[in-house]
């Protein structure tokens, strides 16, 4: 899921992004999540990413073909390290292993908040948004799917599980948990992410029978 590397387009031509073109590109990167964490993907147009960014309009173009392409660079860079799963959940580790996982996945969507929001708007508006949630999410689910299975195995998860069904329905209480209470409905009092990985491991574990 990692993208192509940096370039600067001079005409029909694509140059490696030199130090300052990288700088350059990260200014107008920072730029679009500040506009569309304000104001939406929709209603931000590529001429206020490159006033925002105090560039000429030209220059984003040197960088970005449009609109879709720097938001999908942002979600790529910004939103779908959420769901990267570097080691999976080990349930010989019991309940503490579970709450670390959780935590680990809620620190880091927390960190991302404020552009969650944007990649809920453009799921719907952009097909290959969609795409990438679609594959972000079955990496998420079918690590957890994997974990479960070693958990059976090894006698220390409850059998009668449909276990594809299980491994989705945990990753969605999870991700929607999260989206709710950090994004699109906060409580008066957002609970920390230890409070968060807490509830979130107790729901699992009794679920699924894990043991302290």
């Amino acid at each position: 899921m990692t993208g192509a590397e940096p370039v600067r387009r001079e005409g029909n031509r694509e140059l490696p992004a030199g130090p300052r073109a990288l700088r350059t590109r990260d200014t107008l990167l920072a730029a679009a999540a500040e506009l569309f964490g304000e104001q939406g993907y929709l209603d931000t147009t590529v001429g206020q990413i490159a006033e925002r960014a105090g560039v000429a309009l030209g220059t984003f173009y040197q960088y970005f073909r449009d609109r879709s392409d720097i938001i999908t660079t942002l979600v790529r860079t910004s939103v779908v390290d959420v769901f990267k799963v570097d080691r999976r959940w080990d349930p010989r580790r019991g309940r503490a292993g579970l709450e670390r996982a959780i935590a680990v996945f809620v620190r880091t969507y927390t960190r991302t908040a404020p552009f969650q929001a944007v990649w809920e708007e453009v799921t719907h508006v952009q097909p290959d948004m969609a795409d990438l949630r679609r594959e972000t999410t079955r990496m998420f689910t079918g690590a957890l799917e994997a974990s479960l299975r070693d958990g059976i195995e090894a006698g220390l998860l409850r059998e009668d599980l449909d276990v594809a069904a299980t491994a989705r329905a945990l990753t969605a209480m999870v991700d929607r948990y999260c989206y709710l209470t950090y994004v699109f409905d906060p409580p008066a009092t957002k609970p920390s992410v230890d409070e968060t990985a807490a509830l979130l491991t107790t729901l699992w574990g009794d679920a699924l029978r894990l043991a302290e």
